[in-house]
């Protein structure tokens, strides 16, 4: 009997591994999976839809500015992104977090992907059908998912597992608005509680980059240290944002 259950149970084991070995050579060689792709600069852009170049050109050199600011960008200028406009190519591709934006699956591969966009109007497709407005263009996602990584690549695995969601999310939301983000408005938005900065009900990372831009920007942090450790606790550093002059 005892047998029997040992057996069965390694069984159960290869099963799951050979799954999640199936699914790791998938997201790791998803090209067979679209079928048009534009390169520009490092950056190649892979869809399972037609690809007006001139738009995706377009998209590829402002996602490039943004990430030419980040100085881990340099040692690693070639990234892969992936449009995924069908639903099954989401569920597929996204599995667990499907849904959202955009994923990076580091440490598992190097690729990102996205959900459906337009990349005539630079916006990608909410769930709701719609564009998402706004400051988040699809060159933003872009960016904010390579930021990821790029992060990836610095510090490695295990840093980046144990990194807390603050630094991560917050330092890829600080390199994909750059300059678009508004420090001022949005610490006055911080100190008055406003639903924006609380993700839970905004689904924003704004209360991270706040903290990510002050480390940085304020109390003039190196990249490095902000994303090797070790790392406060979050609210302290909140703490300090509002004691602020």
């Amino acid at each position: 009997m005892l047998r029997k259950i040992g057996t069965r149970a390694l069984r159960v084991l290869l099963a799951g591994l050979g799954i999640f070995a199936t699914y790791a050579v998938l997201v790791c060689v998803p090209q067979p999976f679209f079928s048009h792709r534009v390169k520009a600069g490092g950056l190649t852009l892979y869809s399972d839809r037609p690809i007006e170049l001139a738009a995706a050109e377009t998209v590829l050199g402002l996602a490039r500015a943004r990430l030419e600011k980040c100085p881990l960008y340099a040692a690693n200028p070639e990234a892969q992104v992936f449009i995924c406009n069908a639903r099954w190519r989401q569920g597929l591709f996204f599995n667990t977090r499907y849904g959202v934006a955009g994923v990076s699956l580091y440490p598992t591969t190097y690729n990102v992907f996205l959900r459906d966009a337009r990349l005539e109007e630079n916006r990608l497709i909410s769930p709701s059908g719609k564009p998402v407005e706004g400051v988040r263009t699809l060159d933003y996602f872009i960016a904010h998912e390579v930021t990821h990584e790029l992060t990836g690549r610095r510090v490695g695995p295990l840093t980046f597992v144990r990194m807390p969601q603050w630094v991560r999310e917050g330092y890829a939301d600080y390199v994909a608005k750059g300059a678009g983000f508004d420090y001022a408005g949005t610490r006055t938005a911080f100190l008055a509680d406003a639903p924006e900065l609380d993700l839970k009900r905004s689904g924003l990372y704004l209360r991270f980059n706040l903290l990510v831009a002050y480390l940085l920007d304020h109390r003039h942090w190196t990249v490095d240290r902000l994303l090797l450790g070790p790392w406060p606790p979050q609210d302290e550093i909140e703490l300090e944002v509002r004691s602020e002059n």
